[in-house]
């Protein structure tokens, strides 16, 4: 891989982790249009995938750094009375919200191996698409009802974990999955973006660990700098991509990445069938 094939992969990654575009999906057909292992239709190298992960990770941390030390705070708080009408501090209610959303993707990690399978099929790609752009058109439409974040029942945040566990299919977005479960159930549209990429952390800090146990066993190979820049890119684009989902979403402008996603999408399907990609 060159710094040029790292860095553009990077970029799509960083963007597309947060933008309901699908990261999977755009890395697959980045990584078909760049004609790293196309012929062979061997992966990106694993230290690449680790390490952007981790970009990611960290955009999402630092953008919602508040939340989750209050989180940690609140878990060894011995005053469990502080909300008298929640019955303990709400950062422990959201842990325990954030854990029953998990839930639902642990199951998928046992379905991965075969999914994967379609990172090089351009076609199939193209049709997840279509389906993440009419998940963000129907979710603006459903997405006029307000429930505050304190009504959010365990039920709740294990629909919108059932629909995060639909985004193992490249093409499907993880954060447009969630949070056009969350519009859809009635959240709040700022609480509905804010639960989704909390969501994230768990998810990519767990897919990243798993990965990184395989990295541990082969051992890191490749160009350090190669990979130190692609980290450092995904997790400035990564940043960028949060603030852009949080405007789209409160300026009801779904619509218009719905609409990158039909475009996209049947261009995969086309070049795909008539022979071109």
């Amino acid at each position: 891989m060159s710094m040029f094939d790292a860095v553009v992969l990077s970029i799509i990654q960083g963007l597309t982790e947060f933008i309901p575009v699908s990261s999977s999906g755009h890395l697959a057909l980045g990584h078909w249009l760049l004609g790293i292992g196309a012929e062979t239709e061997d992966m990106l190298p694993l230290e690449f995938v680790v390490l952007v992960h981790a970009g990611t990770l960290l955009a999402v941390v630092v953008h919602y750094r508040s939340d989750l030390l209050m989180m940690i705070r609140d878990l060894f708080r011995p005053d469990l009375a502080e909300d008298e009408a929640e019955g303990c501090p709400w950062g422990r209610r959201l842990i325990l919200l954030l854990v029953v959303a998990t839930l639902p993707a642990i199951l998928a990690v046992l379905f991965e191996d075969h999914v994967e399978q379609l990172m090089n099929t351009p076609w199939a790609v193209g049709v997840a698409l279509l389906v993440t752009g009419t998940a963000l058109l129907v979710s603006e439409r459903l997405g006029k009802l307000v429930k505050p974040e304190r009504s959010t029942t365990p039920l709740d945040a294990l629909l919108v974990g059932v629909a995060q566990t639909v985004a193992i299919f490249p093409g499907i977005s993880r954060s447009g999955s969630t949070i056009s479960a969350g519009l859809g159930l009635g959240f709040h549209r700022e609480w509905a973006t804010r639960f989704a990429f909390l969501m994230s952390v768990p998810a990519i800090l767990g897919g990243t660990l798993y990965k990184l146990k395989d990295l541990i066993e082969q051992g890191m190979a490749g160009d350090f700098w190669i990979y130190t820049v692609s980290f450092v890119v995904s997790a400035v684009t990564g940043y960028f991509a949060i603030r852009v989902v949080i405007a789209a979403v409160q300026s009801r402008n779904l619509k218009w990445i719905a609409v990158y996603c039909y475009a996209v999408g049947l261009i995969a399907i086309i070049a795909s069938l008539s022979g071109l990609v």
